[in-house]
């Protein structure tokens, strides 16, 4: 990699990671909302829910716009966008109604930034690096979520949750001034430009097969991944209240291991995409979900093993969980026709969010009606999520078969 691309990317998985300071500082303080507001599993999950429902709504406009006019104007916008939402659920959140309508304005900042910054790094970089280069790119992802977690928790527990909500939402802002001091306007082709382009919503992109069925394996790995970063502090801090902790000091440390486990998944992300370059995208894919499905169906049972035990699977399901997301996000570029790519990606995005809007609610309102068997309802929550996953080997079986009948790209 020559070192200004190296520098270049480098700069925009800052601006990645410091966006996505809003994303999980939610789900650190989830169990102190939860006692505060006296809401259900099921309203804390979709309260979660709504920002990635709001998500999938925007990203369908947003990164379809990507092919008709500068990405970079887009991605500022939003980050702008991203930054407001967070310091309005620092003042103005005060129950349930209001910060499932606060949380899911935020999520259309997170619409404007992730994909269109994908798009710019998938177009500066040639395809047998791109896997590498777009797993940093969702590694820092990852990691910014890691951040959200720890500084939330932390933050928390010194100033109160409303402060914690208002230095993060810093993040966005802090991206939105780096971004526009680093990317160059990044307009789409002339032929788009001049009118003669695709539509919004490219129907090319549901005619291609391929793409549809990477597509499908990218939503499994959402449905686990994102039903396990909104559980999963909130089952660690049960693990503490249960061994003595209260609420706060239980969520503070909580979200500190969590983010730890985050922190693993991100460099595995980076190893899975450098893997895939190596060795092809599909069975780094297949391994990835099921090992991590493995996790999902055990972690949840663990609930009352001694803590070590707890945070071993855990830090092993972190690496298995996210291992696979640079390749599938690069094969789904790859897949893609050149002059739809945003429309692509727009459909990725909207159609895997859909998936992480609904696991955590799903894992939520499971949790509720399992109420009466706790501590052993976590068993069945986790692994609702397995199940989900699993259905992404069953998508690339399908991809496989597609490309064995007709010609075009393999994986």
């Amino acid at each position: 990699m020559r070192r200004t691309d190296a520098v270049w990317l480098g700069a925009i998985c800052v601006c990645e990671m410091a966006t996505m300071l809003v994303f999980l500082n939610y789900t650190a303080i989830l169990p102190i909302l939860q006692a505060e507001w006296r809401m259900s599993h099921g309203q804390a999950g979709l309260i979660f829910s709504a920002y990635q429902a709001c998500y999938l709504l925007a990203v369908l406009v947003l990164a379809s716009l990507t092919d008709r006019m500068d990405t970079r104007t887009i991605y500022l916008g939003s980050a702008v966008w991203a930054g407001l939402a967070g310091v309005a659920f620092a003042f103005f959140a005060d129950g349930f109604r209001s910060a499932t309508v606060l949380r899911a304005l935020g999520g259309i900042g997170l619409a404007g930034t992730y994909v269109p910054g994908m798009r710019l790094v998938a177009e500066r970089f040639a395809t047998e690096r791109r896997g590498l280069a777009i797993a940093c790119y969702a590694s820092a992802f990852g990691l910014g979520s890691a951040i959200s977690l720890a500084l939330t928790g932390h933050l928390a527990l010194l100033t109160g949750w409303r402060i914690a909500m208002g230095v993060t939402a810093a993040g966005p802002l802090l991206a939105a001034a780096l971004a526009a001091a680093v990317l160059s306007p990044a307009p789409p082709p002339p032929r788009v430009r001049s009118g003669r382009g695709p539509r919004l919503l490219d129907a090319r992109v549901f005619k291609n097969r391929p793409a549809l069925w990477m597509i499908g394996a990218y939503s499994a790995h959402n449905w686990e991944l994102f039903g396990m970063r909104a559980w999963l502090p909130p089952f660690l801090a049960g693990v503490l209240i249960r061994r003595g902790s209260s609420v706060i000091e239980a969520s503070s440390l909580a979200a500190t291991l969590a983010s730890g486990v985050l922190l693993v998944g991100a460099a595995s992300n980076v190893v899975g995409g450098w893997a895939s370059d190596r060795w092809g995208r599909v069975r780094i894919i297949v391994v990835s979900q099921a090992l991590s499905a493995a996790c999902s169906l055990t972690i949840g049972w663990l609930f009352t093993a001694p803590l070590w035990a707890i945070l071993t699977l855990a830090a092993v399901y972190g690496i298995f969980v996210t291992s696979e997301s640079g390749a599938l996000s690069t094969g789904v570029t790859e897949l893609a026709e050149p002059s739809a790519l945003g429309a692509t990606l727009a459909v990725q995005s909207c159609i895997g969010f859909l998936a992480a809007a609904v696991a955590p609610a799903a894992v939520g309102f499971l949790l509720d009606r399992l109420q009466s068997a706790f501590p052993w309802q976590w068993g069945p929550a986790f692994g609702i999520l397995a199940l989900g996953v699993l259905l992404g080997p069953v998508s690339i079986a399908a991809l496989r078969r597609v490309q064995a009948t007709a010609p075009g790209k393999h994986m």
